[in-house]
């Protein structure tokens, strides 16, 4: 609960005694936190909310705050509804940057599903497109990715404003966010095409396994080492 400071502060010492670092902080979203909707009221609430976030960011030192842009589905042909869309985000964008800027904390928007807005490399790029560079980018989810195309492919559209990951896996049917090499994404070529753009980042891992009932120690070694297995094998500097 980002809002009850007491919790934040026994989740910042706890890291501290653990030697842990907070890579990037998921902002949060649901049908009442969209900083796409055209309800201003509540896109000024989903601002709001990601601000806080941002400030959390700051406090636990995290470099990126990862935004989705849009979370209701809709009809993506009709292009004056995809239009005003596109425009309430963009507002949106503008104003939380201007708030992560001062504090140092970079913003790395998630391509979501492919059946909302922002979730095809094309239109992610085009919403981020008028940003700074140094401080608005790309938050490549590879389960998501791999629901429209292969994420190696994926990744060759965004790597220009890539700034971190979201890595998991499946079959290509829903996100099912299982650890590397339990779905059908193939890590080596997806690897490779990473090891050949400019991205320096952490292979951030966002997996729940077969179900959310699996021993999570269980998952996050199967996980790791899956990962580090592929990253080895396949990346050009070795890891």
């Amino acid at each position: 609960d980002y809002n009850d400071m007491e919790e934040v502060e026994r989740i910042k010492s706890r890291l501290l005694i653990l030697n842990l670092g907070v890579h990037s902080i998921n902002a949060p979203f649901s049908e009442n936190l969209d900083i796409s909707s055209l309800d201003e009221m509540q896109r000024s609430i989903a601002v709001s909310e990601i601000k806080k976030t941002v400030a959390l960011c700051e406090l636990l030192k995290a470099k990126f705050v990862v935004i989705h842009p849009s979370v209701k589905s809709f009809p993506l042909t009709n292009m004056e509804f995809v239009k005003k869309k596109i425009g309430q985000i963009k507002k949106s964008l503008n104003a939380i940057a201007e708030n992560a800027i001062l504090r140092k904390v970079k913003i790395a928007c998630e391509n979501p599903a492919p059946h909302l807005l922002g979730g095809y490399a094309e239109d992610l790029m085009r919403i981020i497109a008028d940003f700074p560079e140094d401080f608005v980018g790309v938050c490549l989810d590879t389960g998501h990715a791999n629901l429209i195309e292969s994420p190696a492919s994926f990744l060759k559209k965004v790597s220009s404003r890539l700034f971190t990951l979201h890595v998991s896996d499946n079959a290509g049917n829903f996100s099912a966010h299982l650890p590397p090499g339990d779905g059908k994404i193939d890590w080596a070529k997806f690897v490779s095409a990473l090891s050949e753009s400019d991205f320096d980042g952490v292979f951030m891992l966002e997996v729940l396994g077969g179900a959310r009932f699996d021993d999570p120690d269980k998952v996050l070694k199967k996980s790791y080492e899956a990962a580090k297995t592929f990253l080895t094998k396949n990346w050009k500097d070795k890891c």
